[in-house]
């Protein structure tokens, strides 16, 4: 039996949008469902979701970019966060990751689905130990009701993928958190509650042992599992570490027996990860993880750059792409230090884009080639609007040329123009 006949929720998606979506990426449909069937590749799209458009993650589909948005503790503006969630659409995100975790969260939720035509992330254990932590509760109380409720309610609101921290063991929570094995220990926040909920009750995580619950939820909805990296490395000198490798181990095993029962899964990368390491990182997790779609935080190829840190995680998303990465999550401006602003937002997807054009133009991909050699011939022919219209963000292009757009050169060199220097 094939991964569509095992999801009825997934054949009945395929059916109804797989023919724009062929046409869109430049595949056919058999390649498709060759490759959604073998796991290397995942249909995003949650049947509940109202009016969503469905997308695909996994090469020999385009490279795809994913921004998180959502209220915490100290800027707590559900309104905001509506206008951060237009930005990013705006600025070509194909995915949005609400990860609020202050306010009411079903609320902001259920806005987010109903404005957002894109597929929509959560990590649902967020807001299982909200009502925990806002009244001043161990989350290490935390039941396996409490979490296999969350995952059930969002799925029926209609997430199209969440991450779950199934990987996550005991043994591994232990070597992370040794003292002296770690510069930054646990850097996730689902990685730390759980780490923290298994030191005080000295059991398993119950995301993994109530894995095969998990599974059957997401089945129903077409949830696509995005198997979290709560051990990922926080600074580049952890990353490779036996606790990250250990995780990652377990998210292939977990891949591949969720895929046996009808479950797309994707699986999360690397944090922090020097810049000749990166490709031996994408190529280890995509190797152990038997090629499932992965989805990277940048890397960040250098932890000292605070207000930079997009740019730092461009660099290591473009390494990444070139290496097999398949799934961009954004890094902002604000990485590190505060909650990202409008500006930010439109900041980070525009980096992590440049990062897939980069990275796809390196693989050869054709779609990313056209548009380089689109630029470059208007560029030789001073034709404007031809940059214009070849460019990752027409509107700045538009506003940086602005004050001098009736001119037939830029205001760099003007009447020394080296293009415009030899046409004659």
């Amino acid at each position: 039996m094939t991964l569509f006949s095992k999801n009825p929720a997934l054949s009945a998606l395929f059916a109804k949008h797989g023919e724009a979506l062929c046409r869109s990426e430049g595949l056919s449909p058999d390649t498709v469902r060759e490759h959604i069937n073998r796991g290397t590749m995942v249909l995003l799209g949650n049947p509940a979701h109202p009016g969503v458009r469905p997308v695909l993650v996994g090469q020999p589909s385009r490279i795809k970019v994913n921004a998180n948005i959502g209220t915490s503790p100290l800027r707590n503006d559900a309104g905001a966060e509506m206008a951060k969630l237009a930005a990013a659409l705006e600025a070509g995100a194909d995915t949005v990751m609400d990860l609020s975790i202050a306010g009411d969260l079903d609320a902001i939720r259920s806005r987010m689905l109903a404005e957002c035509p894109a597929p929509v992330g959560t990590v649902p254990l967020y807001a299982a130990a909200q009502g925990y932590i806002s009244a001043d509760r161990d989350p290490s109380a935390l039941t396996t009701e409490d979490i296999l409720g969350e995952i059930r309610k969002q799925a029926a609101q209609g997430v199209d993928f969440m991450t779950v921290h199934c990987g996550l063991t005991a043994r591994a929570a232990a070597w992370a958190t040794d003292e002296g094995s770690r510069v930054l220990g646990i850097v996730s926040r689902g990685g730390s509650i759980l780490a923290r909920w298994i030191r005080v009750s000295g059991q398993e995580n119950p995301f993994l042992t109530h894995f095969d619950a998990i599974v059957s939820i997401a089945r129903e909805y077409n949830v696509t599992l995005s198997l979290g990296d709560g051990l990922r490395p926080g600074a580049g000198s952890d990353a490779g570490d036996a606790a990250q490798w250990d995780e990652v181990i377990m998210l292939g095993q977990l891949a591949r027996r969720a895929r046996e029962q009808g479950v797309q899964c994707l699986i999360e990368g690397p944090g922090h990860v020097r810049l000749h390491e990166v490709e031996t990182q994408i190529r280890g997790i995509k190797t152990l993880c038997n090629g499932a779609p992965l989805y990277v935080l940048g890397p960040l190829v250098i932890d000292s750059c605070p207000g930079y840190d997009h740019i730092a995680g461009a660099i290591g998303a473009a390494a990444a792409v070139r290496a097999g990465a398949d799934f961009l999550c954004y890094l902002t401006p604000a990485e590190h230090l505060t909650l990202p602003d409008l500006e930010d937002v439109r900041a980070g997807v525009m980096a992590s884009r440049i990062a897939a054009q980069a990275g796809e133009v390196a693989l050869g991909r054709a779609h990313a080639l056209e548009r380089e050699a689109s630029m470059s011939v208007a560029r030789a022919a001073l034709d404007w609007p031809g940059m214009q219209d070849a460019a990752l963000d027409p509107g700045v292009f538009c506003a940086k040329r602005a004050e001098h757009a009736n001119e037939d050169v830029c205001a760099m060199c003007g009447d020394y123009c080296a293009v415009r220097m030899l046409q004659d």
